[in-house]
């Protein structure tokens, strides 16, 4: 009875491991494309580092190890041959692979996650750079729909005035529009100023601008950058 126990327990925790190694298998695959050969090497290095293949341990056989990882016995083969190349194991015509050292492949895990990291981040990179270059192009997209719309309104409303505000820093302040000539310097006529929340339509030519104010006029697209020009007016409105 108490054999009968511990073999089902040792079958149960050997169906973990499993289970874990596929996880592990998995998530090697989502995060850096390996090959399965090499996620199979990994696998069986880290059932040696973690001492369940003892050194001087015969594997299983390739077609066993083909089942445990799910693979195609040559897969199994394949990562048998990468351990064997870096003296994990041994591998003898007839007789399978012999488990040579615990230490080289604790060696080969830390050196494939240091590898397998640096992959990861250099995937990172690429998709931040894809997102980057796909939002850019998204935002284009939205500038050019923006301004094929701003043309289609101006067209359909042509008197619908541009608004600039003038700052503390503008030139001309203190000037009137006679004196600075507006309409023959931007090809821009102003049809309202706002002064201290007073909207003033039609104002006469001796209105004198002051900071603050809130110009309105009609004009062509070339009349409102003249405007700005005028005033010295670089950002905002």
């Amino acid at each position: 009875m108490g054999g009968t126990y511990f073999a089902v327990l040792s079958s149960l925790m050997e169906d973990d491991k499993i289970k874990s190694e596929e996880k592990m298998m998995r998530s090697v695959n989502s995060e850096v494309r390996s090959s399965k050969y090499q996620q199979v090497a990994v696998a069986v290095a880290k059932r040696i580092a973690d001492g369940d293949y003892e050194v001087g341990e015969k594997l299983k056989s390739r077609s066993t190890l083909a089942s445990t990882f799910n693979v195609s016995p040559e897969t199994a083969r394949k990562g048998l041959n990468i351990l064997a190349d870096m003296h994990i194991v041994s591998l003898k015509h007839g007789s399978g692979a012999i488990v040579l050292s615990k230490e080289k492949a604790e060696d080969f895990l830390k050196n494939y996650e240091s590898t397998h990291s640096i992959a990861m981040i250099k995937n990172k990179i690429r998709e931040n750079i894809k997102k980057q270059v796909d939002e850019l192009e998204s935002l284009t997209d939205l500038v050019d729909e923006y301004l094929l719309q701003s043309q289609s309104v101006s067209r359909k409303y042509p008197f619908t005035p541009y608004e600039i505000i003038l700052t503390e820093s503008a030139s001309h302040l203190g000037e009137s529009i006679r004196d600075l000539n507006i309409w023959h310097q931007t090809g821009a006529t102003i049809v309202g100023i706002e002064h201290e929340g007073t909207l003033l339509l039609s104002p006469s030519p001796y209105a004198v601008l002051e900071p603050g104010d809130h110009i309105f006029f009609v004009g062509d697209d070339l009349a409102y950058s003249r405007l700005k020009n005028l005033f010295n007016l670089n950002a905002g409105l």
